[in-house]
């Protein structure tokens, strides 16, 4: 349906772009001519090289309109696609695709720096309770909510970013890992604090992951499956804490 829509919607365009240029001939023979010879004198001869000029110049300047409108459309649609490709609908954080990126971007700049990084890997504890108690619209809030924190925490200094239903991954290129450390430290006393959505009262925690590049891989799938890998021994240590691969 969108597509007839649309192809009506062109087809409209066209007519009334080929009855504007019926109109302008109608118009230099019938009207123009006779006018620019009344009023400037121009001989009969030059006048007619005159009129194909000025109508050349009136075609021109809709058509110019038309391609400059596309244009800015196109750009408009560039970026819609790209906040589809690499943004989550429900947190508004950037998605995997956006985080592979990154990664192998700092990874690429890693080698020639020699500087160190971390891949952060996390899991809300609990989430599957919150969906089955308070529903999935709360559980999707909650989620937007806990995003909110880990940039709160995280701040510029890394890239946070939604992998998948109740994970997260974060990325600190170039820090050291004590800084790093730290942040983790900050993350899970945040995330344990108590959220309110809705009038609910939700308490919750997470478990981290952690790798370190160079020393944990230097390739993004690696350095993800070893920070997934590190989350799930701390799951095993009783849930809200972090472990470093090994």
């Amino acid at each position: 349906m969108k597509t007839k829509r649309k192809y009506t919607k062109w087809s409209f365009k066209i007519i009334l772009i080929l009855m504007g240029l019926l109109f302008l001939k109608v118009f230099e023979v019938f009207v123009l001519q006779r006018l620019i010879h009344w009023i400037w004198n121009i001989p009969q001869d030059g006048l007619e090289e005159f009129i194909d000029i000025l109508i050349t110049i009136l075609i021109f300047v809709p058509f110019l309109f038309i391609v400059m409108h596309q244009r800015i459309t196109l750009e408009r649609a560039e970026e819609k696609y790209k906040e589809l490709a690499y943004y989550d609908s429900i947190t508004g954080l950037s998605n995997r695709r956006f985080f592979d990126r990154e990664l192998n971007h700092s990874l690429v700049k890693q080698r020639v720096d020699r500087n160190t990084g971390a891949v952060l890997f996390l899991d809300i504890d609990g989430f599957k309770q919150v969906n089955d108690t308070f529903g999935h619209d709360v559980g999707d809030l909650l989620l937007k909510e806990i995003g909110r924190r880990l940039m709160n925490c995280v701040g510029k200094e890394g890239t946070v970013s939604r992998f998948a239903g109740d994970e997260f991954i974060i990325l600190f290129p170039n820090t050291a890992k004590p800084l790093v450390l730290e942040y983790v430290r900050r993350i899970i006393k945040e995330i344990s604090m108590p959220f309110t959505i809705i009038e609910n009262i939700i308490y919750t925690s997470t478990s981290v992951g952690i790798a370190f590049f160079p020393e944990h891989g230097d390739k993004a799938m690696n350095l993800i499956k070893n920070a997934d890998i590190a989350m799930y021994k701390a799951k095993l240590q009783g849930k809200n804490t972090y472990e470093i691969f090994s």
